[in-house]
Formats: C-alpha cells, structure tokens, sequence
C-alpha cells in the first residue's frame, strides 16, 4: 500500500511540475498532431529548449542539430603602393618587399585583429608570394553601413586575396545570400563592391582591379597604376578614411626609419621622401566612397 501512495504522490508532482519543450525552429518545419488523446509537436532544424524548475529540481531536454553555413569569396585587389614601381619584368605583379627583407617584416599576427599565420606562409615565391595583411568585410545588401561578417586575410602579388593559410579561399560563416564586400588596409583607403554579390558555397571571385563599374564611387574609390589595373590608394597613414595633410604631416618624424610602418606607404620597408612625394602628397584630397 506504501508503494501505491508513493508512485500516486510521484505521479500528481510530474504532472504538475512537467517540462513543456516552447517549440522554435531556424526553419518553418514544425506541426503539432493528436492521437490517442496524447498531443505530439514536433520542429525540423534547431529547437529552442525551456528549461523547467522547482526549488529542489532542474530538468532539462530536447535536442539541437548544429547548423553549419560557410559561404566562399575570392576578392582580388591590388593596393597603390605595391604596386608602383614593379620589379623589372614583373609589371603585372605587387612587389613583396616587406616578405622578402630579412628579417621579413609582416608579422604573423594580422594589425587589425587577433589573426595568425604560420611563418612558413612568408616562405612562398612567386605570384603567390604574400604581399601583406588586408581586412575582409561582408556587408548588409539594403544598407552597406552594416557589417555582417570579417576577417582578416592575406593579399598575393598577383592580387588574390586568400586566408590565412596564405593559399585556400575565403570562407565566412553566414548564409547564402547577397553581401557588399569591403576591403581595407592598414595605410590605403578601403573600397567596397558596387553592388551586393551573391555568394553560396562554391567559390566567387570578385575582382576589383578590371572595371571601375564594379566599384563604389568608380575613378573617385582608385587610382590605375601603370599596368592599367585599378588599386586602392595609398596615403591613410591614420586611417581615418581620408588621405589629409595630416597623413604627410605624420609621415615626416619617419623619415629614415624602417619597419612594418604605416607611414611607409610604397611598402618597401623603409620611410623616404619618396613615399610622401610620389605618393601621400598627390593623393591629398582623396577619401573612402563608402
């Protein structure tokens, strides 16, 4: 008889103090359905679980299915600096002076975030070299202002913009969709694409080096440099989205030095009157189109 009041007692407590699951899915999957007087809901994709508890219980359940999105992108850019001035016979190509000083003068940690690359990724030659660190932005398709998703990412001489690993492309987690891409660098003005681009899980590339339409504000957002591709322009030595006379005056105490510095904006690893002549002075003037 002990045993009967007992299991009576256990059965009015669970059914009072019983878990209901608040069904919520990624997806619009997700019915609900009587049988046997039992009322079954159920979702398809990712539940949302409400936990149920009383002074001397907590209980928990349900179930998640981890949802993996990953969109590819390959952006090719060139920047002004490294540009200018090619090696002989390589005029189709970035230099790589700041990967081939010695020693080599890119960190391995990225300047816009917490990044990190393998040494060994300096070790490649060629036009798959690494250039120097550059910064990824997806943006919201209705309004450009709103960043959905970045990163940093390496640029190669030939303009490829890859991960970094230095050579695979780039992938973000977020869904397939329509974005804005934006590309910044730590002494250029940044761009943005023209229009939003479909991006999924095969690769797109996007290049903005061949044609003024497929960037924002067109001649105003690039200069062309000698071998006819359009290049972010050099000169933001503060980065605020502008080339001013602030960026020159800031260059001048730099004179002579070397380094990873912002203010050695033609990227050969040193600070001279020529970066300021030939580049930041004629550039004065110039802003971000986005």
């Amino acid at each position: 008889m002990r045993i009967l009041y007992m299991l009576a007692f256990l059965g009015i407590f669970y059914a009072s103090n019983a878990q209901t699951i608040d069904r919520f899915s990624i997806d619009s999957g997700g019915a609900s359905t009587t049988a046997g007087g039992i009322n079954i809901v159920y979702t398809i994709g990712e539940v949302h679980i409400a936990e149920r508890t009383t002074a001397t219980l907590s209980v928990s359940e349900g179930f998640i299915v981890p949802q993996s999105v990953s969109i590819r992108v390959n952006p090719i850019v060139f920047l002004q600096g490294a540009g200018t001035d090619p090696f002989a016979g390589e005029s189709s190509l970035m230099r790589d002076n700041l990967r081939t000083a010695a020693p080599v003068l890119i960190p391995t940690t990225s300047p816009y975030d917490s990044a990190v690359c393998d040494p060994s990724v300096f070790s490649v030659t060629g036009v798959n070299a690494i250039v120097d660190w550059v910064f990824v932005e997806l943006r919201d398709a209705t309004d450009p202002s709103v960043i959905i998703a970045s990163q940093s990412a390496l640029l190669q001489r030939d303009g490829d913009v890859v991960s970094s690993d230095g050579s695979t492309s780039l992938q973000f987690s977020t869904p397939e969709s329509s974005y804005y891409i934006a590309i910044t660098h730590r002494n250029h003005l940044g761009i943005l694409s023209a229009n939003p681009v479909t991006l999924d899980n095969t690769i797109t590339q996007v290049d903005m080096t061949q044609n003024l339409n497929s960037i924002s504000g067109g001649s105003l957002a690039v200069v062309q440099l000698a071998n006819g591709q359009y290049a972010l322009i050099a000169g933001d030595v503060i980065r605020d989205g502008q080339v001013l006379t602030t960026d020159y005056l800031n260059s001048l105490p730099a004179i002579g030095l070397s380094g990873y510095l912002a203010t050695d904006v033609n990227m050969d690893g040193q600070v001279l009157n020529t970066d300021i002549l030939l580049l930041t002075l004629p550039n004065v003037g110039r802003s971000q189109q986005y």
